[in-house]
């Protein structure tokens, strides 16, 4: 019996984005917010403004609960995905809703990307 992979359970991995992908995401959109923004941002979306400082520095896989609730509050609707491999090192991904969703995300790094590469030239 042929069950396609999304009935199964099994996400479509074109849908999927890994947790560095994700984290850089993740703090381009909080870099975004002006000098003494995030703290009134935090507090109105209900997050630990101390975390969210963390978040921005660390590149240990430690927070994922809060960067998929940070994916809603940008309004991104996402799944979490955790591999264990054999040797027991525990990798994260992030599973977009929709291949819209998907692409608005990807969308979006891009502009960032080529944003941060026009300002290290100058």
């Amino acid at each position: 019996m042929d069950i396609p992979s999304a009935a199964a359970g099994f996400p479509d991995p074109a849908l999927v984005v890994n947790y560095p992908t994700a984290l850089r995401f993740v703090r381009y959109r909080l870099n975004r917010l002006a000098h003494g923004q995030m703290k009134p941002w935090a507090a109105a979306h209900r997050f630990n403004y101390a975390r969210l400082v963390e978040i921005k520095k660390d590149d240990r896989q430690r927070h994922v609960p809060l960067m998929q609730r940070l994916f809603v509050a940008f309004g991104y609707s996402v799944a979490v995905i955790r591999l264990v491999a054999p040797g027991g090192t525990k990798s994260h991904f992030f599973w977009f809703a929709t291949a819209e969703a998907h692409a608005l995300f990807r969308q979006e790094l891009r502009a960032y990307d080529e944003l941060v590469m026009q300002a290290s030239q100058f």
